[in-house]
């Protein structure tokens, strides 16, 4: 159904049936219903903003204000839905400034700032939206002795750097304490730099992207061992410890210019492992006219996630899953042996999944998964039986 739309959309834009306004040309106006969020204030000490907002529609327009306390040499807004979003920034009196898609970097002065975020290409989600000054690579850091050390993360931490010559290896240091555990996501955007004017890039027109590798320390082994790794972008659930972040070209030319945003995640999600039957999480007995429900999250994007249901009588079962993240799930019921009874992909609501199912007393299985793989989100997956003698009424 997705590539059906994305193919439309093509054509009738290729055929002049849609036309699409440049960021100059759209006239600003956030006196509607939604009022622009108050994001805060960026400091001397370039400590990052951001906050978490959701496209909920097609087409949908979501308005930002921050300040800048001093002028500042290079400050970047960023998000961590990567290609998909469009920044069109805007003074105080709401002349334009400047537009970027997935990455705006800009030179600041002293101020109040407007900031309309959409998608060009209609698409929905959550996103987190992160305004920062920038921390720049200072070689030598091409071993994990040598990277650059970060300190402890909090909140968002955007940096910059280039993989030049090709062999060139890009190395960051930090560490999770105990009150920022969870999941970190990783993205990252590569630029060329127009060598006669660094100011110049356009990250449309370039293809290579970031190798990424995670790596976490290992008290026992006394080293550094990777823990995740990704083209572009990657998640990972970190507790309380140090890790390391290695970046390198990800094809056979070197990159002249990257953006990486780190970015802590505030998600409620399930027991890591449950990724086969045999690591299934409890759901629990399922009672006619009960409900069972379980918070989970797809991190990273080819993560799945198993249940273990049991039914003590014969009932009507409905399976489905549900979020604020507009996530695009895949939904499978097995029973005992772990052969398959039902999937679904969008039956629920928005492209959410859903599966209804006469079931006999004994144990099954239930997986999540991400239709697409490689997109992450959060979800609640909630069980509902009909007993037999609320069928009977």
């Amino acid at each position: 159904m997705k590539a059906k739309l994305m193919a439309i959309l093509a054509i009738l834009l290729l055929s002049g049936g849609i036309s699409i306004a440049s960021a100059e040309d759209q006239a600003p106006d956030v006196a509607g219903a939604h009022p622009a969020t108050d994001l805060g204030v960026i400091g001397a000490g370039g400590e990052a903003i951001s906050s978490r907002a959701d496209l909920a529609y097609p087409g949908e327009i979501d308005w930002f204000k921050f300040a800048v306390e001093t002028p500042t040499a290079e400050l970047v807004i960023s998000s961590d839905m990567t290609k998909a979003l469009r920044f069109v920034l805007y003074d105080e009196s709401l002349e334009y400034i400047d537009h970027g898609e997935d990455l705006l970097r800009m030179t600041a002065d002293a101020g109040t700032y407007l900031l309309r975020v959409d998608s060009i290409l209609s698409q929905t989600g959550n996103y987190t939206v992160s305004i920062s000054n920038v921390i720049s690579e200072a070689e030598p850091n091409d071993c994990i002795t040598e990277g650059n050390i970060l300190g402890p993360l909090a909140n968002t931490t955007i940096l910059s750097g280039s993989i030049d010559p090709l062999a060139d290896t890009d190395f960051f240091l930090f560490e999770i304490g105990p009150d920022s555990e969870g999941y970190l996501k990783v993205t990252s955007e590569t630029y060329e730099v127009d060598e006669e004017d660094e100011e110049e890039y356009d990250l449309w027109s370039y293809s290579d992207y970031l190798s990424l590798v995670l790596y976490g320390f290992n008290e026992s082994e006394g080293r550094y061992m990777p823990i995740e790794s990704g083209d572009g972008e990657m998640a990972a659930d970190l507790s309380a410890g140090r890790y390391a972040l290695r970046a390198q070209s990800g094809s056979s030319d070197p990159i002249s210019g990257y953006v990486i945003t780190l970015s802590l995640q505030d998600l409620e999600c399930d027991d890591e492992p449950n990724d086969s039957p045999q690591d299934a999480l409890e759901l629990g007995v399922l009672t006619g006219g009960g409900e069972l429900t379980a918070s989970g999250c797809i991190i990273p994007g080819d993560d799945v996630d198993y249940y273990l249901l049991v039914l003590e009588e014969a009932m009507e079962v409905v399976v489905e899953t549900s979020g604020d993240d507009r996530g695009d799930s895949y939904l499978y019921l097995y029973d005992d042996l772990e052969e398959e009874i039902d999937y679904d992909d969008d039956s629920g609501e928005d492209s959410w999944s859903r599966i209804e199912e006469e079931l006999s007393a004994g144990t099954y299985y239930i997986k999540v998964a991400s239709f697409w793989s490689g997109d992450s989100f959060q979800y609640t997956l909630k069980v509902a039986g009909t007993g037999s003698e609320e069928k009977g009424e």
